[in-house]
Formats: C-alpha cells, structure tokens, sequence
C-alpha cells in the first residue's frame, strides 16, 4: 500500500478526532484528563524550583506561582464533578485516590497530600465533603473545602469555603449533625515554615443549600487541638513572647452548637 502525504494527513486528522471524540465520550476520561493537567502544573513548579535561578526561570516560576493554584483548583473540582456524572458508583475511596494522586508530587515517604473526602451514607447518590490542600512552595499552599451533590440529576458544587486557611496544614473531621440536621465537620491546620506553629480552625455547617461557619478559632500561637465525638480541646501559648501562659478551652459539641465548657490557664515558666 502507498501511503502520500495527504493519506497520512488524513489518517493522523482521523486519528485526533476519533482520540478527541473518545475523550469527550468517556466522562471518567475526561475527569482523569483534568486530574492530569492539575498534576501537570504542579509537576513544573516543581521542576522550576529545582533548575538554576536564571532570570528566565525566575519570570516563568514567578508566572506560575500567581497563576497556577486557581487553575488547580478549577481543574480539580472540574474532575470531580465530572467523575460523579460518570456512570456507575464513585466511593468517596474513588474520589480521594483521584485527587491524592493528582496533588502527589513528590515520593510518598516525603509527604502525603492533605486529602479528606466524605458520603452521607444514607443516599444512593450520596452528597459528598470534600477537602484538599496542596503546596507549591516550602511555605505556600492553597486548600479547598466544598460539598458536591446532585442538583436536577447530575453533580455539582453545591457550596464552598475557597483557600481558607492559606498557607495552612489541613485536616478535617466529621461532627455530629446538629439539631436541625444540618450536616456539620470541622477543618484545621497550622501556619507553614512558621515557628509559632499558630493554628486556626472552623466548624461548618451544611444546610442544603450553603456552608456557613458555625464556630471558630485564629492564629493561636503553638495551637493543637484534640476532637472526640463530644468536645474539642484546644491548648495554645497566650503571646508568641515571655511571659506568657498555656491556655487550654474545652468546647462541648452540642446539637445546636459549639461552647465552651472550661477554660485553663497556667503559667509557663
């Protein structure tokens, strides 16, 4: 057989096309390509932050920085969305592998992205929390809290809480309904490269319709925090200077709300 150019065009044009139409066709693929492209981006900070420090590399990584952790984001929660539209059943397993993997940058013995996802478990087609934080920078990072369900059918964003710890360890727990029902979990972190090492945390609470913060707490310096079903305990240094006490607050979880129960202080010598 006699291949000409314009056979070989034509077959490589039917073959972009056909790859194209595929992708558009197969939603798990279209949702793996948005996880792809997010992994992508910060593949290159990566990269970028490792070459010699030209004035070249400086403008791109500059460039990227500003730009790349909204894009991110979008891309992410685009592949969410899209993988929960895909036929068949997402375990919030599926949906935290997905994003892990995404964010997984470097070896996993060095770090382990911050991925917390969570289903009713009382629906067929289950509301999903979800909430992600990732780096792109020794002490810069960028994190998402959001709660996607179905809206006419298919999945969307129902509400979120954009970047609000930034630059920010993150984890998030699960609390106790309230009394109303509302949905409510509680997410905390720490300050990145920073030796006060402050914390700040919030619980929200989910009614349907909108994520509202019910509770919440801000840079306390040397802040850790302990939850059980029933309290939060929190203890923290009362300056980032001597004198300076340790405080602990102990805040029952009620089902109407988050109060304080008890509240220690002791000097710190």
């Amino acid at each position: 057989m006699i291949f000409t150019s314009k056979t070989m065009m034509r077959r490589a044009f039917a073959s972009l096309w056909l790859g194209s139409t595929l992708l558009l066709l197969d939603p798990v693929a279209h949702s793996q390509s948005e996880f792809d492209r997010a992994h992508a981006l910060l593949d290159e900070i990566a990269r970028l932050q490792k070459q010699e420090r030209s004035k070249a590399t400086i403008e791109k990584l500059t460039e990227l920085v500003n730009s790349a952790p909204e894009h991110v984001e979008e891309l992410l929660n685009k592949g969410v969305v899209d993988l929960l539209n895909a036929p068949g059943a997402h375990p919030p397993e599926e949906v935290h592998r997905k994003i892990a993997a995404a964010l997984q940058i470097v070896p996993p013995d060095q770090y382990r992205p911050e991925v917390f996802v969570f289903a009713s478990a009382l629906e067929r087609q289950p509301t999903y929390l979800i909430a992600y934080n990732f780096g792109y920078c020794a002490i810069c990072s960028r994190n998402w809290v959001g709660v996607v369900g179905r809206v006419n059918g298919a999945y969307q964003i129902l509400a979120s809480d954009d970047n609000p710890f930034p630059n920010h360890s993150l984890t998030m727990t699960w609390l106790d309904s309230a009394a109303n029902g509302q949905t409510r979990f509680l997410v905390y972190g720490t300050t990145w490269g920073d030796a006060h090492s402050r914390l700040c945390a919030a619980a929200y609470a989910f009614d349907g319709k909108q994520l509202k913060k019910s509770w919440s707490l801000s840079d306390l310096p040397q802040g850790t925090i302990k939850v059980t079903p029933t309290e939060i305990i929190v203890s923290f240094l009362t300056a980032l200077v001597p004198p300076w006490s340790e405080k602990t607050e102990i805040y029952s979880i009620l089902p109407g709300e988050i109060k304080l129960r008890q509240s220690l202080e002791r000097p710190n010598p």
